[in-house]
This record gives structure tokens, sequence and C-alpha cells, in this order.
């Protein structure tokens, strides 16, 4: 009986791993093709495994799409904490942000992927739920840090957000000067808008 739990970690640990592989074999089709575009027997050939065996992981494509928007989550926790536990109207908590989150909607499969998920919350809201999460925790964490003048601080941290993720997709596919430019710009107007550090 004891030696029974290992192998139920290691069943655990392997059925995670398929997770992940299937999560990151969507994740390429929803780039390559679309999310409206992309089947579930798309998504099992791309990641080399049986349709049944994707559907014991994942009921259907809003399943897999949850899942991704979990990862986003993860992937964001470190600049939602850094927002988080900084004094309020910290600019550099805010330019360090700008600067991480600028690096993360600049990278060419995270904004081809944001593009699609856009493009994708017009024919299904039930998609835009499932990111809906993170992004207004980001907002909740950006707002103590807009001046005090603004009347609406978690508006002008989305448009902040807004800003910060559309400079990052207009680098995509430039020079790396090019590139550097665009965000020197934006850390720029951030520091002019809230003034000094």
């Amino acid at each position: 009986m004891a030696h029974d739990q290992p192998n139920k970690l290691a069943r655990a640990d392997k059925s995670e791993q398929r997770r992940q592989l299937i999560i990151e074999a969507a994740a390429t089709l929803f780039i390559l093709k679309g999310f409206h575009q992309t089947g579930m027997r798309d998504i099992a050939a791309q990641a080399g495994i049986s349709l049944g065996n994707l559907y014991n992981h994942f009921k259907g494509k809003q399943e897999i799409i949850a899942a991704i928007a979990e990862m986003e989550t993860t992937e964001m926790e470190p600049l939602l904490k850094l927002l988080e536990t900084s004094g309020a109207k910290s600019q550099d908590a805010l330019i360090t942000f700008a600067k991480a989150y600028f690096s993360i909607c600049s990278a060419p499969e995270n904004a081809a992927l944001g593009a699609e998920i856009v493009a994708e919350v017009f024919r299904n809201p039930e998609t835009g739920k499932a990111f809906s999460g993170t992004r207004t925790r980001l907002v909740a964490a950006l707002a103590p840090h807009m001046p005090e003048t603004y009347s609406n601080p978690s508006a002008a941290a989305g448009l902040v957000l807004d800003l910060i993720e559309r400079a990052g997709q207009s680098a995509v596919g430039n020079s790396r000067s090019a590139r550097k430019g665009i965000e020197t710009a934006l850390l720029e107007m951030l520091e002019q808008a809230f003034g000094p550090a």
C-alpha cells in the first residue's frame, strides 16, 4: 500500500505534463490558425495524442482557453506583487512594471495570441471572461499608482495598460533599435504623466 503513493504521484505528474503539452499545442494553433479555425482534432494532432486522450483532460476549447488564462495569471504574478506591495504613487514601481509588461507584450507569440484573444472576444464573449480576472487585478494593482488629480484612477490604470499593450504590439517585427525607441518613448510618456519619482 505504501508503494502505491509514489505511483499516484507519478501518474499525477504525468497527467499535469500532458495537460501542459495540450495547452502549449493549443496556444500554438490559436496563434497560427485562430481560435475559431482550431478544432479539438487539430489540438490533439499538434500535441501528438489521441482525441480521446485530449478529452480526458479538457472537455472543449473553452476549458483550454481557461487554462491559458490561468497560465497568464501565474506568469503575471511577480508583476502584480510588485505593484501590490510597493507604496502607493510609486513611480519606480510603475516604471519597473511598464518595462516588464512591455517586454511581455512585445514578444511576438504573446502579441499574436493577444490579438487573437481580442478578436475571439468579439465573436465569443465567454472567452473574454476567462481573461478578465488578470486584467481586473492589473487595473486594481495599478490604480493606487495613478496621480491624485485623476478623478477615476481605475479608468486611468486601464488606459495605461492599453498604452503599454499597444506599444508592445507595435514593437513586434521592428529592429532592435526601433523597438528600444518605442520602449523609451513609452517610459518617457509615463514618467512625464506621473511626475517625478
